[in-house]
């Protein structure tokens, strides 16, 4: 079975609020993608355990992150480092905006998930801190994985 690596989260808040930019619907959107997909997950020690993913890889070295994406099909990301780490290795995506613009912060090679730009907060290059999490302003689960079956395929 092919494997898709998921990256959920962004930075922890230097307030400790939930970041904005953290997608809700991860449980679901890796539960569905199981029929077809082995599902890693991929970030640092201390981000939430999306307990239906097959593995776990937290804390790896650039180039473990490296393999691991050669080997995967694709991969889907939050607003995070991922898309521009797998842009520089030229491995295309699926990348979750809700309230940063994807035509600054997204890559061409990637399909730029939005779900409006009435969304969008208004100082892009603000301090994410002064901005409240809101889940209404993702794209739906079901919206995340037709596209990456319209897209990548079946595992």
């Amino acid at each position: 079975m092919k494997q898709i690596i998921i990256s959920p989260y962004s930075r922890a808040m230097r307030n400790g609020k939930k970041n904005p930019k953290n997608y809700p619907h991860w449980d679901e959107v890796v539960t569905r993608l199981k029929d077809n997909f082995k599902v890693i997950q991929i970030g640092s020690k201390d981000e939430h355990k999306i307990s239906s993913a097959d593995d776990h890889y937290f804390n790896l070295h650039m180039s473990q992150l490296r393999d691991l994406l050669y080997d995967s099909v694709t991969w889907i990301s939050g607003d995070n480092f991922f898309p521009h780490f797998a842009n520089y290795y030229k491995k295309p995506g699926v990348a979750i905006f809700g309230r940063s613009d994807p035509l600054i912060f997204g890559y061409k090679s990637n399909i730029n998930l939005l779900l409006s730009r009435d969304n969008l907060r208004p100082d892009q290059f603000g301090m994410w801190e002064s901005i409240e999490f809101d889940p209404s302003v993702f794209v739906s689960a079901s919206k995340v994985v037709s596209t990456v079956l319209d897209n990548f395929g079946r595992g």
